[in-house]
């Protein structure tokens, strides 16, 4: 079995992929997902469904770029560089802050991503964001 921080290596980089499905395999059956200030997803098919529609909203980018990452246990918390496609064709930065929680298995049982909200609309109505950006 694989150490907590080495799964969610491997899942940070999956997220390149843009293929929800290919998740699924990292997720305990009672998985939650939940960007803070928005309804959680429990289940791996409601976390597919939800990681099915942002890669939707995006499909030309979508991808997450650990800048720091640190593990206590089964606790493993990054700092990201999540990049998504603007509207102009730019694929800016948006900085994340993540919890996961590895089970004995090896499976998430818990994703919990803290975020500006106001920063990524941001960038959805087309403004430059680069210098409101931490630099890596």
């Amino acid at each position: 079995m694989s150490a907590p921080i080495d799964v969610v290596r491997e899942f940070c980089a999956l997220m390149e992929r843009r293929d929800p499905q290919a998740l699924r395999p990292f997720l305990a059956q009672d998985a939650v997902y939940q960007n803070v200030g928005m309804p959680a997803s429990v289940g791996p098919d409601a976390i597919v469904e939800n990681m099915g529609a942002q890669f939707a909203m995006f499909p030309d980018a979508y991808a997450f770029e650990i800048v720091n990452i640190a593990a206590d246990g089964a606790v493993v918390l990054t700092e990201r560089l999540d990049y998504i496609q603007a509207t102009d064709g730019s694929q800016p930065a948006v900085p994340v802050m993540g919890t996961f929680v590895v089970g004995n298995d090896g499976k998430i049982t818990r994703w919990t991503d803290y975020f500006d909200v106001n920063l990524t609309m941001k960038l959805l109505q087309g403004e430059d964001i680069s210098s409101l950006v931490p630099t890596t």
